[in-house]
């Protein structure tokens, strides 16, 4: 693991889930929250693949999120995970 979440970003990842699995089933939830650790796990080893989104962070689109993260060194920091229909004000 060559990531690590802010606790915003753990309630995010909580509430991701219990509405997935609302709406769509238990194994649509772990399927989803499988991938978007991947994609953790990607950025991680790859920091420059997103967006420059500030001075500090950078951002990319994980299916229905937008995922902001800030480079640190060898590991990455998950910061804030916010649904694409509510991210089009700053973070």
């Amino acid at each position: 693991m060559n990531h690590d979440l802010s606790r915003k970003a753990l309630r995010q990842i909580e509430e991701i889930i219990r509405y997935t699995d609302t709406n769509f089933g238990g194994h649509q939830a772990r399927e989803y929250l499988s991938g978007l650790y991947h994609s953790f796990d990607i950025r991680g080893d790859n920091p420059q693949m997103g967006r420059r989104f500030d001075q500090r962070r950078r951002r990319y689109v994980y299916r229905s999120h937008h995922v902001y993260y800030r480079p640190l060194g060898d590991r990455i920091l998950i910061v804030d995970i916010r649904n694409a229909r509510h991210s089009a004000s700053p973070v």
